[in-house]
């Protein structure tokens, strides 16, 4: 059994393990219960809905990426800081955060009416645009902030390596709260999606 000052936080644990294997709208609080091995009641007295699961999961990762966009936003636009904004949020991945915009990234159609989750993918095209910014709206050579459509096209795929390379753990073994996920293996992918993010932004 969970202990009771756990439990709140095993509940956010295995229900983003369980809406990553079946689908936000599949999951359901009686399987979540069952998982944890307490009661439907007991799941409730923390959470009403899934929706809620969802938005404190949601609120944690906002809280992290509106740092990153802040300092994104201060920095002179550049090689350089592109770089440095996807080391940084490769590493916002490497926790639970990885999984969660992987299940969001997959399951964009039944999210789509949720607030949460369409607060996070504004911020995750923000984060798109700092990407794509070439220098060239400092100059006030292009209208459309500085981003053209091969920049855009590389930052949109720049976010896609570093998501795929957090999904390893979606794909990796269930686990229980306490347990682990991170193996040699994962940490390689991730560095290698990393690598690869930063030398589309060059």
């Amino acid at each position: 059994m969970v202990r009771r000052s756990d439990t709140r936080e095993a509940i956010r644990a295995v229900a983003l393990e369980l809406f990553g294997e079946r689908g936000y709208e599949r999951a359901s609080l009686r399987e979540l219960a069952v998982r944890l091995r307490i009661t439907k009641a007991a799941v409730y007295h923390h959470f009403a809905t899934k929706e809620d699961i969802l938005a404190s999961l949601a609120e944690e990762f906002a809280a992290r990426l509106d740092e990153l966009l802040t300092w994104g936003r201060a920095q002179p636009p550049g090689p350089g800081t592109r770089r440095e904004l996807l080391r940084r949020y490769a590493e916002l991945l490497a926790g639970r955060h990885g999984r969660l915009v992987r299940f969001l990234e997959d399951d964009r159609a039944g999210l789509r009416d949720l607030a949460a989750a369409r607060d996070l993918h504004r911020r995750l095209d923000e984060l798109a645009g700092l990407l794509a910014d070439d220098g060239a709206a400092a100059a006030g050579l292009l209208a459309d902030g500085g981003r053209t459509a091969a920049a855009t096209l590389r930052a949109r795929l720049c976010l896609v390596a570093l998501h795929d390379g957090a999904a390893a753990r979606v794909a990796g073994p269930a686990a229980g709260p306490s347990r682990s996920w991170s193996t040699s293996g994962e940490v390689e992918l991730r560095e290698a999606a990393l690598a690869v993010a930063q030398d589309l932004v060059c």
